[in-house]
């Protein structure tokens, strides 16, 4: 009996060896080249002060970049979240909105044109470019963002009108237009 279970013994070696790579391939998914190109597109319209997107590069893992976050198993960006500090609290706000405050004050709002390159991440769920200055109109193509389950624009110096086609995004639970200065 001791004979087979040395004789076995590398068997099973081998296949535990191989469950652990199959198991640990899973965690380390890289993103999709096309989606990472995506990305570096919408950087390139963007003018970034304290430079947050400095880990954007190219050949870089973008599941691994500041404010997105992927699929575990498949890869896809499935949230973008670049919203910039928050503005000087209110004086009498609580104290661990002013300790958030000072510990990001060196965090400039990111600035720019939102670059329709954005459509080509479909698995989108979460975009967050609240905080931000980018003194435009909300474009019309985020209405494009099928999977859409969260968005928010607050306090990103947007103006104009809400375009007709947000009412699109049939899968949007959360949305936060607030502080967009409107323009008839």
């Amino acid at each position: 009996m001791e004979s087979v279970a040395i004789t076995l013994f590398p068997y099973l070696l081998v296949i535990v060896a191989i469950c652990f790579s199959f198991c640990d391939a899973n965690s380390n998914v890289l993103c999709i080249e096309s989606e990472r190109n995506a990305l570096l597109k919408f950087k390139n319209d963007l003018v970034d002060p304290s430079n947050r997107l400095s880990s954007w590069v190219e050949g870089g893992d973008c599941c691994k970049w500041l404010g997105v976050v992927c699929h575990n198993s498949t890869g896809h960006i499935n949230k973008l979240h670049l919203a910039a500090p928050l503005s000087l609290p209110h004086f009498d706000a609580p104290v661990a909105e002013w300790e958030a405050y000072h510990r990001s004050k060196n965090i400039y709002p990111l600035r720019g044109k939102i670059n329709s390159s954005l459509l080509e991440l479909k698995h989108l769920s979460s975009l967050d470019l609240s905080n931000n200055n980018f003194r435009s109109n909300i474009p019309k193509f985020l209405g494009m963002l099928g999977s859409l389950t969260y968005l928010n624009l607050s306090h990103a110096q947007f103006q104009g009108g809400i375009p007709h086609n947000l009412g699109n995004l049939s899968k949007l639970q959360y949305l936060d237009l607030g502080d967009v200065v409107w323009i008839a």
